[in-house]
């Protein structure tokens, strides 16, 4: 057995980055919501709510949302670290001798989770945006035979948020050499133009049109006056996530391994076996041939089943294809040379 990770309390300071700290908080209150009124308990009259109600309403907005916000936020905080410290107190990563993976965790220790190295296709590292931010990454194996999907997304995690340089060094563990995961192969600038028109075709131009489209019909000049606001702060901050999602797409062969990163508010860099990659996928749209681009799909026997390289040149993704797994695609492909 070789050891790649133990439990590390300095890991905690990582725990917090991530946006169910809010999401969390929102759901725990509708589900305590639903059981109160399931038991015939009206939670609008309980005492404590209504002081809250009353003392939040009797505050102007730029008082009561900030606090409110702050309240949230505390309490998120302090889920995190909870459940980060009830889930992996104890924590251990060992690579067997045969190439498998033993992962241990939780108050008692005896938790486990075992991967068979016919099991494993390979390792994803993954930075969501806040995680990013704070220069954190967490890691989760490629494999098979861990249940569903639901189940395999939480049994597959092999270290917690971590340090990004442990994160990378577990990886090359995991995989048993290093791989080298930077400067993978950029993609067409047709990628950066479609991420542009999606994030302003679906989160600037409905808000704006809405607003606007209200403000006009209703004669509420505040709409129309919150429609040009709304176009103002989120078009900058569209434009600047279309384009940190298109300088995080690349691929690249890097011997035995295919890797494969895309993503912006959930970055992910997979590497896999290629011999594990068992079929291609090829998708467009009429938008996407008209751009010269197409995303193509490597199927594996574990993990999410699929891992896409998300608009790639379309002229040299039927070769790529051919060369990371030969003979798959060998029968499609036209000899030029005939």
């Amino acid at each position: 057995m070789t050891v790649l990770a133990t439990a590390d309390h300095r890991r905690l300071r990582y725990a917090p980055l991530t946006f169910w700290v809010w999401g969390g908080v929102l759901i725990a209150a509708g589900t305590v919501w639903k059981i109160l009124k399931a038991t015939g308990v009206k939670p609008w009259r309980l005492g404590f709510v209504r002081r809250l109600a009353e003392a939040f309403g009797g505050d102007a907005l730029w008082v009561s949302v900030p606090l409110a916000l702050a309240a949230m936020t505390a309490l998120g905080v302090a889920g995190a670290l909870g459940l980060h410290a009830l889930t992996w107190s104890r924590y251990r990563l060992e690579r067997t001798t045969e190439g498998g993976l033993t992962v241990r965790r939780g108050l008692s220790g005896k938790d486990a989770v075992s991967i068979a190295p016919d099991q494993l296709c390979g390792v994803a590292l993954r930075e969501p945006l806040l995680l990013r931010a704070g220069g954190g990454a967490s890691v989760r194996a490629v494999a098979g035979g861990l249940g569903n999907r639901d189940q395999n997304r939480t049994r597959s995690v092999v270290l917690p948020p971590s340090p990004k340089a442990e994160a990378e060094r577990v990886c090359a563990g995991v995989l048993g050499e290093g791989v080298d995961v930077a400067g993978l192969r950029g993609h067409p600038r047709a990628g950066l133009r479609r991420r542009v028109v999606a994030a302003l075709g679906w989160w600037v131009l409905p808000v704006v049109v809405v607003l606007a489209v209200l403000g006009w019909l209703l004669a509420l000049p505040v709409l129309l006056a919150c429609a040009a606001g709304w176009a103002l702060v989120a078009t900058p901050v569209a434009l600047m996530l279309a384009r940190d999602a298109y300088r995080g797409l690349g691929h690249a062969v890097r011997g035995r391994y295919l890797v494969v990163r895309s993503g912006t508010f959930g970055r992910e860099t997979v590497t896999l076996a290629r011999n594990a990659v068992q079929a291609w996928t090829f998708t467009d749209t009429p938008f996407a041939l008209r751009a010269g681009v197409v995303t193509l799909t490597a199927a594996v026997p574990g993990g999410e089943d699929g891992y896409r390289i998300r608009d790639m040149s379309a002229a040299e993704a039927a070769e790529f294809a051919e060369y990371t797994a030969p003979g798959i695609v060998r029968e499609f492909l036209i000899d030029t040379d005939a």
